[in-house]
């Protein structure tokens, strides 16, 4: 076996010659690959995006505020929401809830009517009013099809007429509920997929807001997948938005809702991970200081306020429920805030997670654009003031750190370590904090693109892979300056492996959604080899030896593939038959082979060859394993963005840990990953400011 310094010296000759040897990957080889101009990491399945919420949408809603809605009411409003200034703050679209449509909701060739009472003036016009105020038209429908009890509106049966009929109407955006749906015992995640299909070929394009609010507190008979608490499953898929948990209140406003503000903030806290840009959790509308029968408040200005900084901090839809006209100005201004809305409206659309709770009080992060910037909340669930403090830390900052009271809109100065504040009853802390993104291990740099891979040289250093900005392959030697660029194009994350006798073979997803291998050996590169298949994510290999491995990925039917050096593809099926997300993972470790995958529900499944078993967890990226020593790790990203680990050791698997070197948000995607010495794993991941780092567990 070669010294330590030998193989440290081949290393740096490695490196040197991926320069001129990758000229030949930039003749044909680039020509096949063709240009790219970024792609999102992987680990992430392909998400609805009709266009029309880049970010999460905002306006307005009659259910809460107006009851059963006419036209002269909803003009009134919509005059209200362009003096008031709310309209240009972003609150852009006036949505009729229920009740809208004729006593007979149909005329004799089926199509919906509405009330001639309410809207003497038609829908159509209706709209054409809105549109001139520079506003946008919502317009509400049930899963379900009529039935005069359980919903009014219903399209069950007529899916492909009605969202026509609204595209003909011009409306801009249209709300599902499951009343009728629930009531006819239909399937959420079926019916909403129909009419959201339905949706696409209407001609128009319109926003999709999925509304499922039956919970196991409603007391009527449903299954397990009949719930809003699974909407987060299906709903990136095939709308803009989905509901997280039943009514938020009730249309009669009455004291003590907020409880019930925390409980659908609370369960829309579940799954962050399916948030992001034009794909939103919905926790329902925003309620604030709505007058009960006693002329008291049903939430009083504070908790008005809490709400929507944390709606905001939860990049959820910001939809009024009140009737805005009745509201004190100071509640308007607040909803109007540029600095709140802002947080919402952030482009990266970044769900905030909760990073601490302790006493009746949350500290909740989320990251915004823009390197080291955080939006944080402190929240005070208790009934009397509380000192709070957040702890930069858990955050994912270092260093001296600024700080910004966004409901002040003022600076409060510098601090480092951690700030202090008193945060009112039942009230917020709203803070913008700019310092140095913290992420372990040694920085590396460059501007990744996605997840990067790791091949550990010797026992002090490692090469890692990495996409770059602009899509091409580059590779770095920890201790040497700089990132070499390799040429060519990839999509998604490189996976690459060392033999011993220190050949490097990589394997990669080129454009043309195919598996490619390359292979560095005694410092030079072969040609690029390709290995076939339609990839529908990176592939990664259970690597035994340059004559012996295995590669897997995903395929066009969202199932596990794999091929040998020597055979050709084949399926090995998902679990449960759904579609996995994003790219698997596999390892050997002398006894068999074991491959993970990211379910549909984002839980963690293990394929080895007694079949598909279940290790749970809730993640936000691809699993990657580490076969060292008998035993296998998997470490994965969860739902909030830290990183968690669970062993194989001794025949079975062991339960969840957390790493606590890893703050939320310090890794993008999922890492990459080798055995070290003695039992330990070396670990490559890509930090929010896209720079590489590398470290030791």
């Amino acid at each position: 076996m070669p010294s330590r310094s030998r193989r440290w010296r081949l290393a740096t000759a490695f490196l040197a010659a991926l320069t001129c040897v990758f000229a030949l990957f930039t003749g044909p080889a680039a020509a096949r690959y063709g240009r790219t101009t970024g792609a999102v990491d992987q680990g992430a399945p392909t998400y609805y995006d009709s266009g029309l919420a880049r970010t999460p949408s905002m306006g307005w809603n009659t259910y809460y505020g107006l009851g059963a809605p006419s036209e002269d009411k909803i003009k009134a409003v919509a005059d209200y929401l362009v003096s008031s200034g709310l309209r240009a703050a972003g609150y852009d679209i006036a949505w009729i809830d229920g009740g809208w449509t004729a006593p007979q909701p149909r005329d004799a060739s089926g199509n919906l009517l509405a009330d001639p009472a309410k809207f003497p003036s038609g829908l159509p016009t209706l709209v054409g009013y809105l549109h001139s105020r520079g506003l946008r038209a919502g317009i509400y429908t049930d899963a379900g099809a009529s039935d005069g009890k359980n919903c009014a509106a219903g399209s069950g049966g007529h899916y492909q007429d009605d969202t026509k009929r609204f595209a003909g109407w011009k409306f801009d955006a249209i709300k599902i509920d499951f009343l009728c749906g629930i009531a006819q015992n239909l399937k959420p995640a079926d019916v909403f997929a129909q009419f959201s299909a339905a949706v696409r070929t209407a001609g128009r394009p319109m926003l999709l807001n999925l509304c499922n609010p039956v919970t196991n507190d409603w007391g009527v008979p449903h299954g397990p997948d009949q719930v809003a608490g699974v909407s987060y499953s299906f709903g990136p898929l095939i709308a803009d938005s989905w509901r997280t948990d039943t009514d938020i209140a009730f249309g009669t406003p009455y004291e003590g809702i907020w409880v019930d503000v925390l409980r659908n903030m609370d369960d829309n806290a579940a799954h962050p991970e399916a948030n992001g840009p034009g794909h939103y959790n919905d926790p329902d509308y925003l309620i604030p200081m709505r007058k009960t029968e006693k002329g008291t408040y049903e939430l009083n200005e504070e908790e008005s306020t809490s709400q929507l900084v944390m709606w905001s901090e939860m990049a959820s839809p910001l939809i009024i429920g009140s009737d805005p006209r009745t509201l004190p100005q100071s509640m308007v201004n607040t909803l109007k805030n540029p600095e709140i809305v802002g947080v919402d409206q952030d482009p990266l659309a970044i769900q905030g997670v909760r990073v601490a709770s302790a006493n009746g009080t949350d500290t909740y992060s989320k990251v915004l654009s823009g390197n080291g910037n955080r939006a944080v909340v402190l929240l005070n669930r208790n009934t009397a003031p509380t000192s709070m403090t957040v702890t930069f830390a858990q955050a994912g900052l270092r260093g001296t750190v600024a700080v910004r009271d966004l409901r002040a809109r003022s600076d409060r100065g510098s601090a480092t370590g951690s700030y202090t504040v008193t945060v009112p009853a039942h009230g917020t802390a709203f803070l913008r904090l700019h310092g140095t993104d913290l992420v372990p291990g040694s920085d590396l740099g460059g501007d990744a693109s996605a997840s990067p891979a790791l091949v550990r040289l010797d026992d002090t250093h490692a090469m890692v892979f990495a996409r770059a900005a602009n899509g091409s392959l580059e590779a770095k030697t920890t201790g040497q300056p700089g990132w070499t660029p390799l040429g060519g194009a990839i999509l998604g994350q490189p996976a690459a492996y060392r033999g011993t006798d220190g050949r490097i073979d990589v394997f990669v997803r080129g454009l043309d959604n195919a598996a490619y291998q390359r292979t560095l050996q005694h410092g030079t590169w072969g040609v690029w080899v390709r290995l076939g298949g339609q990839l529908t994510d990176a592939p990664t290999a259970a690597f035994t030896s340059p004559q012996s491995w295995t590669l897997v990925g995903r395929g066009t039917d969202g199932r596990v593939w794999s091929r040998t050096q020597s055979s050709g593809w084949t399926s090995f099926g998902a679990p449960n038959n759904k579609p996995i997300y994003g790219r698997p993972s596999a390892v050997t470790d002398g006894t068999g082979m074991y491959v993970a995958v990211r379910a549909a529900d984002d839980s963690v499944w293990v394929r080895t060859n007694a079949g598909w078993s279940s290790l749970g967890g809730v993640v936000s990226g691809s699993p990657t394993l580490v076969s060292t020593l008998g035993q296998i790790y998997l470490f994965a990203r969860a739902s909030d963005y830290t990183l968690w680990q669970v062993n194989h050791t001794d025949g079975g698997w062991g339960g969840w840990f957390n790493r606590p070197e890893f703050p939320s948000n310090a890794v993008i995607g999922s890492v990459g990953a080798a055995a070290g010495p003695d039992g330990s794993a070396w670990l490559a991941v890509r930090g929010p400011d896209n720079h590489l780092y590398q470290t030791t567990l």
